[in-house]
């Protein structure tokens, strides 16, 4: 069995129960639609393989790693200043 570890130290990323914080928001994103539309099965379904394969492809990346995909994919600042947005991909002079 894998076994999570038990957070000891402050710089550890935040939890929700045994996944994740960013993990568990996407499960919980795809359950909520499921209440939403009356298809709960299929979409904790869903919801658990799009989990199950973003954790296995965060594996080994940087604890950021979700803000780091939200940044470059979304148009959304995250109220960074002195970040430059993410659409601004070549700099000239």
């Amino acid at each position: 069995m894998d076994y999570e570890e038990i957070p000891t130290r402050l710089d550890d990323p935040p939890k929700f129960l045994w996944w994740d914080f960013d993990v568990a928001m996407l499960f919980l994103f795809f359950l909520m639609f499921g209440i939403i539309t009356e298809h709960v099965l299929l979409f904790v379904a869903l919801g658990l393989g799009v989990a199950w394969l973003y954790r296995k492809s965060k594996f080994g990346k940087h604890k950021a790693y979700g803000m780091h995909l939200l940044y470059w994919y979304f148009p959304v600042s995250f109220g960074m200043k002195v970040t430059p947005p993410s659409c601004i991909r070549e700099f000239i002079g």
